[in-house]
Parts: structure tokens; sequence; C-alpha cells
């Protein structure tokens, strides 16, 4: 039976999972994904912004208590994302793995097109963020934009392998699959330099992190 960080996760996990809502929301690996995404943001969006994005298709949860109870454990697990953060315990959640098996798509993938599609959708705050550094530290900016890229690169090719392979074969480069595991170890650091980003962000849009965490 697989374990989880807490009891939440693992109510997520049984909601994914359960018959009646198994095709309305996204992936248990997906959704941890995208709070991981919301939790990292510059600016968090409210509630009402982020938590529809769990949800495959708009309008779907049949009753006020499956709408409730999403929206308890959304928030909690956003509550203990942030609350890892700050303590800087930045990693993948218990069961989020790689495997290199082209065959089956590994729970990293479906985390990173979570993360992805929550970065996507907040590309404005990013951007916004981005804005208002550049007016007090443009070189700065640059440098820190080029290391966004990378944590990007590394996300995009852990969620769509057999597209990273194909691309990286039309270069010249056959060798990318055989080398997945190894790259796959500077993971961690990735995600804390994503993180790390977003924190430097967040020195020119104050109290964002205090407005989300857990009294």
């Amino acid at each position: 039976m697989q374990k989880f960080e807490s009891s939440t996760h693992d109510s997520l996990n049984s909601l994914c999972e359960s018959e009646e809502l198994s095709g309305v929301l996204h992936p248990y690996a997906f959704i941890q994904g995208l709070i991981f995404a919301v939790a990292a943001a510059p600016e968090i969006p409210m509630p009402e912004t982020w938590l529809p994005w769990a949800i495959k298709t708009s309008n779907q949860l049949t009753s006020t208590e499956q709408a409730d109870n999403l929206t308890d454990i959304l928030m909690k697990l956003l509550q203990l994302q942030l609350k890892s953060m700050s303590e800087e315990k930045i990693h993948l959640p218990i069961g989020i793995t790689f495997n290199q098996d082209g065959h089956k798509q590994s729970s990293v993938a479906l985390w990173c097109q979570g993360m992805l599609f929550g970065h996507s959708q907040l590309e404005s705050v990013w951007q916004h963020a981005w804005h208002k550094m550049q007016l007090s530290d443009k070189a700065q900016m640059q440098q820190l934009q080029k290391d966004l890229s990378h944590c990007l690169y590394m996300f995009t090719t852990f969620a769509d392998i057999p597209l990273a392979i194909k691309q990286a074969e039309e270069r010249g480069n056959d060798q990318l699959f055989n080398i997945l595991p190894k790259i796959f170890l500077s993971f961690p650091q990735t995600l804390k330099t994503y993180v790390g980003l977003s924190g430097r962000l967040v020195d020119y849009l104050p109290n964002q992190f205090e407005t989300f965490e857990q009294k």
C-alpha cells in the first residue's frame, strides 16, 4: 500500500482514484505539481482562481459537499507545501518517481505536466514580478531568467520523455534516454532553484507568502 506524507495527501489520492471523480479531477501527481507551481509563484493567486485548475472540465462536481471537500483538501495541501518551502524542505512528494521504462508513463511526468500547467496559468504573475525586478536590478534579472529557463527545460523534458527523446535525436543526440537517470539526480536541485527564483522575486513583491501561510 502506498504511503503518503499526510492523511490529506491520502485523501486527495483517494478522491482522484474514486469511481465518482476519477474522470473529473486531474490525476493525483498532476495536482501535486499544480500545487507546487501555485505555492512557488511570486504572487500566490486567490483560491477561486487556482482551485478550478484541479478539475479537468468545468461544472462537473455534482454537489456542494464535493466542492467543499475538494476545496478543503487542496487548501490544506497548499498550506503544507508552503510550510515545506519555508523550511527549505523542497522535494517531490512521496510516490512521485521516475521510471525509465518507455512503455509506462512515470508519475514524475504527470507531476511535471501539472507543474508546467500551473506555471503557464501564472505566466502573467511571473512577468509582473520580472518587470518589477527589471526596474531595480536588470543584470541580476537576466541571470535569474536563464536559471528559470533551465528549470522549465528540465520539467518539460520529464513531462513528455518520448517527445524529448525524439527532439534530442533530431538534434543529433541519441543518448538522452540512457542518461535520463543521471539527469534526474539533479531534479531536487532544480526544484530548489525554481523556488529560490520565486523567493528572489518576492523581495520586490512583499507580503506574498504570509498571506496564505497557516496561522
